[in-house]
Formats: structure tokens, C-alpha cells, sequence
């Protein structure tokens, strides 16, 4: 069963109409063929939609059931994510949006060596799109930046700011309040600088460890966020 996320406005008359890179992934290169079911998500809905057209690019399908999304998490998760080399912070998009990371927010930490072309955000973009479809969630994650730390804190609004911090004393599940939006911050492999760390102090955020283990920047945000979401 293939799953795919499209815009209300192909959602029409008990059909949906995939047409484009949508209608050309489906069938040239999933090759469906009528009579084979999938599910195309739009606006907080899952439709269960049955193949009845396929030709060139474009996909048609018969909408044979319908329901609120189930794919998302129970809580909200941003994440503040240091700017990693090109295939790290792919790593992280691919990860973190598997596991319900909702909101990516690149930051340009003091120790990022990476310095990401504006075109990145493209392809990072596509990366969570093509992840959110595999793992079936219900919503495709946003995606912003690279931005400052100070715009990046600001943009996270006031969810409960956890930062992730090897030497930190305090476990990550003993910072785990029952709030219903988390932001984590992870740095980049060199770590945060003291700076950084202060200014996330002033913005009321608490530093956690994920244990003993020194894990690596690509894999700390996917380890933190999939224990936030097993709380719910």
C-alpha cells in the first residue's frame, strides 16, 4: 500500500487526482496499477483511496474510506538542530522525521564547520517529505533556516527547551514534565560554546544527558526525540 501527502484541492468529488513529480513517483516508478489501494493524507485527513486510472504522469484514485490522521505523535517536537556536514543533517531530517519530529529549525552554531547553500533547504525539504511518506505520518515536518541561535530560540516560541549536553547531571527523562511541546537543542559535533549555552540558560533551558554514552550529533536528536514521543 502506497502512501502520499497532496493538497486539498486535489481531493474532489470522492477522488484524488496525483499528477506531476506525485503522479510520475507513482506510477513510473512504484508502477501501481489499477485496483491497488493507498492512502493520500491531506489537511489532518487520511483518505484510503483504490487506483482506478493510470496514465503518463498521472494517477487517479477513488476515495473508498476516510479518517483523522494517526501517524503523529501525541506531543509537539521541535527541533534545534546545528548545522552538520550535507550528509549528517540529511541523516538527522531522515531520522527525526521518522521518529515525529515535527518542526526543524538549522541553526548556525558558533563551532558549525557547514556552511549550506540556500538551495540545501530544497533538498532537506525533500528528504522529510520522501521520510514522512515511508514511516506514514500524518503531517510532513517544517523546515526552516539555516537561522542564528537567538532567531532560531525565538522561533521555537515558548515550548520547554531541553539541551542536549553530554557533562550535563540531569537524565533527559527527569527533565520530562508532561508538557505538551518540547524544543530540543542538539550542537554540532564540536558541541555548544559556553556562550550558547548561556543564552539557552536565559531562555529558561534545562541541560540533559542521554546517558554515559557520547553519541554522535546525527544520532543524539532521533535517540532524544523518539524518547520524548514514547511518553505519550
Amino acid at each position: 500500500m502506497f502512501w502520499t501527502f497532496v493538497e486539498a484541492s486535489e481531493v474532489a468529488g470522492g477522488r484524488v487526482v496525483l499528477e506531476g513529480p506525485q503522479g510520475h513517483h507513482l506510477a513510473r516508478v512504484l508502477r501501481v496499477r489499477p485496483g491497488e489501494r493507498g492512502v493520500a493524507v491531506s489537511n489532518g485527513r487520511e483518505y484510503e483511496i483504490e487506483v482506478v486510472e493510470v496514465g503518463g504522469n498521472r494517477v487517479v484514485g477513488r476515495v473508498v474510506g476516510d479518517r483523522p490522521v494517526q501517524g503523529e505523535p501525541g506531543i509537539a517536537i521541535t527541533l534545534l538542530q546545528a548545522v552538520l556536514p550535507n550528509p549528517d543533517f540529511d541523516a538527522v531530517i531522515d531520522g527525526g522525521t521518522a521518529v515525529g519530529i515535527g518542526r526543524f529549525i538549522a541553526v548556525q552554531a558558533e563551532r558549525s564547520v557547514a556552511r549550506p547553500a540556500a538551495s540545501r533547504l530544497t533538498r532537506w525539504r525533500a528528504i522529510a517529505g520522501s521520510a514522512a511518506e515511508q514511516s506514514h505520518r500524518g503531517a510532513v515536518p517544517e523546515i526552516v533556516g539555516p537561522l542564528s541561535l537567538p532567531a532560531a530560540l525565538e522561533g521555537a516560541g515558548d515550548a520547554r527547551l531541553l539541551v542536549l549536553e553530554p557533562s550535563a547531571p540531569l537524565p533527559l527523562l527527569r527533565a520530562i514534565d508532561g508538557s505538551n511541546a518540547y524544543t530540543i537543542a542538539v550542537g554540532p559535533e564540536g558541541g555548544w560554546t559556553d556562550a550558547e549555552l548561556s543564552l539557552m540558560r536565559e531562555r529558561d533551558g534545562v541541560l540533559v544527558n542521554l546517558g554515559p554514552r557520547i553519541l554522535r550529533a546525527r544520532l543524539a536528536p532521533v535517540v532524544a526525540a523518539a524518547i520524548l514521543v514514547q511518553q505519550r
